[in-house]
């Protein structure tokens, strides 16, 4: 899997009635199989407001977190921790959880190589 952008959005209300500004979405490009994708992870505001100030206390994520908010790397981190999520286009969580395990067990190997190439493309 080759990842060519990430990027994590705050959703905006586009009609009054709506709550769409509770929600972030997360989205990474990637390629695999010579086929281009992105996945799309939706989820609600307040997962990563709690899980920010955990995840600065664990010295994988301090480094990462310096150069990235949640929001863009939610998405690489879901399709490098369950090949389930490289079969969808989209994904909604509602439970935090699912959210917080995560971050909590990632794949290191992997997340760090593909943040660290993206670290480098960005400079």
């Amino acid at each position: 899997m080759l990842i060519q952008h990430i990027d994590g959005i705050e959703l905006e209300k586009e009609k009054p009635n709506t709550s769409e500004d509770f929600f972030n979405r997360s989205e990474a490009t990637y390629e695999s199989n010579g086929i281009t994708q992105t996945f799309h992870l939706l989820y609600v505001r307040y997962f990563e407001e709690k899980l920010q100030e955990e995840l600065t206390q664990h010295d994988f994520w301090k480094g990462y977190l310096d150069t990235y908010k949640i929001r863009e790397i939610a998405a690489l981190v879901a399709l490098t921790s369950n090949d389930a999520y490289l079969k969808r286009k989209r994904s909604y969580i509602n439970n935090y959880e699912e959210f917080r395990n995560l971050f909590l067990n990632p794949n290191k190997d992997v997340l760090r190589s593909h943040l660290n190439t993206l670290k480098k493309i960005v400079k």
